[in-house]
């Protein structure tokens, strides 16, 4: 290859332009890429086998011979130049008969298209000389008038990835479709907006940093150009919002946004060095698209911004805060080496990076890109939070909406293929709040006479906004529903009729009562909820369960029978440590377990299971974190994080103990979730939740799952006493209207096939007071592909859809209104 660096030029020609670049530049960047990025988190594993092992010199020369250039160096770029020359977005690229990896193609488009900056485009020939597109003729008066209705920005780093991936494109080219004016001007300004401050939740409140981003997103809800050219505030600004924070004492959390809040640098420090001296508020939550789109707005200038966030964070913690950073990703190619980078370097820091999706049309919306996506955002140390069903319902935005029941059915497809712990809730944000389907809202019927709106049953209540928001009860488009909850119009498409569930009724409610005394917290922590769980395939080993497709429970005495089955299946990501034995008890256990995981490419997440974590946090020593910190292992290439989940039952139990614990260990980049039962007469209330809720919170522990059914303690303490489903409306409705978006946990039943969503990923059939559920991710085909010899347990039925049926104990219906 050194001969090869000294040789000649290779010419790069577009549409518009032609280029001459170096050929050693170009051996260089792929060569740097198939060195560092070759594995199978990254690229396909047909790749793999044909670059094989080696440096980046010796994959080169293996690629050179797969796509038939042999020693032809000159030969490969020019072939592959000219292809990219070419490209508009549309289609792969395959040299010989090699599908080239989107990444590699990156990593040479940055030596054909260098630079950082990103560009307003202001005409439409300026628009085809950067995208290398041709507009028609006949389109070409709509095309300016979409540019001066909708401003159109991009960075050079999304102008790479859109030359090969329509999927980017689709993002942020403009198209005349937008001049279409169905939908709404504005979807929400917030129900309180006084300067940059937007008020829509009791709890929190957003401020409006910045107006501009440097790249704009097509389905942007504050797309038109009345919000981009909005004057940006000052410090002045800024100082007023923070005195209106701080006579808010309910107001705990600050939603910082814009636009783009990180490109006014000034705003940010001012906001949060004010911020922290407010007594009340507990989180900052800095939200910016730039980790996907403009990753060198914190890597430029040698990660300086990074580094700034570092400090900001410790600060914060000083003060007894937190720092999260939210941002978007819709499709995997949006997912860079850069971007990737950003995350790790954040979470290895002890700052959450969450994730929001956009559910787009012929985009993001058949299943397999949306789990490739949360893998790789997963492994990189990111939290899933949301998918948005469906896309803005703004004028221009048309041509991404899908009807609700494409986002629904997304939901099993992830239940089935997805590790539980990066599927995000699926939220519909109305113009009154968030809700979380068939939990704390549904859509009740259609609007009459407009096939364009449906009611949606919300959580809130007219009470809820008096404090803050007292206008609220003067729109036309709510009525205040039976059970004394705000239905409101939604603009979207319904997709299936039988989505529409009705009114909640004022009833008594079914199986709600509570004679007889509760089991005691301890009594359950000492039970057997520390065992490994079901298995819902044989699989061959007493300390080898098999609970998902994606996930496997190992005791700690798994050895080489139990590590050959986890190799033998690229399904499985996630190991978790379970035992009799507290585990972080035999951390030398845990360790061998580890490094052997950490062999498999695919795994890329070992969780601890620790009861003691809840009632003995001393004894997770200062040695045992570092011991645990040297496990976890958040990186670019081949990841492998490590989580601790635990269980909590009530508030009571969470301690300042544990708020200590949790940031020790998140500042080593540790998670700790906790997966909570229903008990019945224990806290089987909305307010027991609701007050968990927002404990685990201010303590940093993830509230994952709340079990409404289904496992061995409620089959034994639920039995005689039911669960009522309206009690987990209730539950459900509570925690979503009081507490933060990042308080609700997944409602989940757990059964003998596997766990399902309440109501989103199952259905309900109730026979007197029998509940069974079905079980929608899941058929035949599911199982026999983890065991080929599965066969359906006696006590299953199974519908003509092939959709198996499970009865659950312990859950009750609530009069003719079910979640059917």
């Amino acid at each position: 290859m050194g001969d090869e660096r000294n040789r000649g030029l290779v010419t790069f020609k577009t549409a518009d332009e032609t280029q001459q670049i170096p050929l050693g530049r170009l051996v260089d960047g792929i060569t740097d890429f198939l060195a560092h990025f070759v594995h199978p988190s990254l690229v396909d594993h047909s790749f793999i086998e044909i670059v094989g092992e080696g440096n980046g010199e010796r994959r080169f020369a293996r690629l050179l011979d797969a796509v038939g250039y042999g020693d032809d160096a000159d030969g490969f770029f020019q072939a592959l130049l000219a292809r990219l020359g070419e490209k508009d977005g549309s289609g792969s690229i395959t040299i010989g008969s090699v599908s080239l990896p989107h990444l590699l193609l990156m990593a040479v488009l940055e030596e054909l298209l260098p630079g950082a900056q990103f560009i307003s485009i202001k005409t439409i020939e300026q628009l085809e000389r950067v995208t290398n597109i041709t507009v028609a003729d006949d389109e070409r008066a709509d095309m300016q008038e979409v540019l001066e209705t909708y401003p159109v920005r991009l960075s050079m780093h999304t102008v790479r990835q859109m030359r090969i991936s329509k999927h980017v494109a689709y993002q942020y080219m403009p198209f005349i479709e937008e001049l279409d004016k169905v939908g709404h001007t504005n979807t929400w300004i917030g129900q309180f907006h006084q300067g940059l401050l937007e008020q829509m939740y009791a709890n929190r409140v957003i401020f409006l940093l910045n107006m501009s981003c440097p790249v704009y997103c097509r389905f942007c809800f504050r797309k038109h150009k009345d919000s981009r050219n909005e004057a940006n505030p000052a410090e002045p600004d800024v100082l007023s919002a923070v005195d209106h924070v701080r006579n808010s004492p309910a107001v705990k959390e600050i939603v910082v946004t814009g636009g783009d809040p990180f490109m006014s640098r000034r705003n940010m420090a001012c906001t949060i060095d004010n911020l922290a001296e407010v007594a009340h508020v507990r989180t900052l939550r800095l939200a910016t698209r730039s980790v996907a789109y403009y990753p060198d707005l914190f890597l430029g200038e040698d990660g300086v911004y990074l580094n700034w966030l570092k400090e900001k964070h410790l600060a914060l913690q000083q003060k007894g805060k937190r720092m999260e950073v939210a941002t978007h990703f819709i499709h995997p190619d949006e997912v860079s080496p850069q971007s990737l980078a950003i995350i790790n370097e954040l979470v290895r820091n002890g700052i959450t990076v969450y994730i929001q999706t956009p559910f787009l049309k012929d985009c993001n919306d058949q299943g397999p890109e949306l789990v490739r996506l949360f893998s790789l955002l997963r492994g990189a140390g990111a939290e899933m939070h949301y998918i948005y069903i469906p896309c803005s319902p703004i004028h221009g935005n048309s041509i991404y909406w899908s009807p609700i029941s494409s986002g629904i059915s997304i939901a099993s497809y992830l239940r089935a293929h997805l590790s539980d712990r990066a599927i995000p809730s699926i939220c519909t944000a109305t113009p009154i709040g968030k809700i979380d389907w068939f939990s704390s809202g549904w859509a009740v019927e259609p609007v009459a006479d407009n096939d364009n709106l449906i009611w949606i049953r919300t959580p809130y209540t007219p009470d809820y906004f008096k404090s803050f928001a007292p206008l609220t009860s003067e729109l036309d488009n709510i009525r205040v529903n039976a059970e004394g909850t705000i239905d409101i119009q939604y603009f979207a498409r319904i997709g299936d009729d039988s989505l529409f569930i009705g009114s909640l009724p004022a009833a008594e409610q079914i199986g709600d009562s509570t004679d007889g005394a509760p089991p005691s917290t301890r009594k359950l922590i000492t039970e057997d909820c520390s065992l490994v769980e079901h298995s819902v395939v044989k699989t061959g080993s007493p300390r080898l369960s098999r609970p998902h497709e994606t996930r496997v429970e190992l005791t700690l005495e798994a050895g080489d029978a139990e590590f050959d089955y986890i190799n033998g299946d690229e399904c499985i990501t996630d190991i978790v440590i379970a035992d009799e034995t507290e585990p972080v008890t035999r951390l030398d256990q845990v360790t061998s377990l580890v490094k052997r995981a950490a062999q498999i490419p695919w795994v890329n997440s070992v969780r601890i299971r620790s009861l003691m974590f809840n009632h003995a946090p001393e004894r997770f020593t200062r040695a045992v974190i570092e011991k645990l910190a040297g496990l976890n292992r958040i990186s670019l290439v081949g990841p492998l994080r490590l989580e601790i989940e635990t269980r909590f039952y009530q508030a009571a139990e969470v301690t300042e103990d544990h708020a200590r614990l949790v940031r020790s260990l998140n500042n080593r980049g540790i998670v700790v979730y906790s997966n909570t039962p229903l008990i019945s007469g224990l806290n089987d209330s909305a307010e027991a939740i609701h007050q968990l809720s927002f404990g685990l919170r201010q303590t940093g522990i993830e509230f994952h799952h709340l079990y409404v059914a289904g496992l061995p303690q409620q089959d034994k303490y639920n039995g005689a006493q039911p669960v009522g489903m309206r009690t987990l409306v209730d539950i459900a409705s509570t925690v979503r209207r009081e507490g933060s978006g990042r308080e609700v946990p997944r409602y989940i039943i757990s059964t003998t096939l596997g766990e399902v969503d309440y109501g989103l990923s199952s259905s309900f059939i109730i026979e007197g007071d029998a509940v069974w559920v079905r079980l929608l991710p899941y058929n035949l085909t599911y199982f026999q592909r983890m065991a080929a010899d599965f066969a359906w347990p006696d006590e299953v039925r199974v519908g003509d859809d092939g959709i198996p049926v499970v009865r659950v104990q312990g859950l009750a219906g609530t009069g003719n209104f079910t979640l059917v």
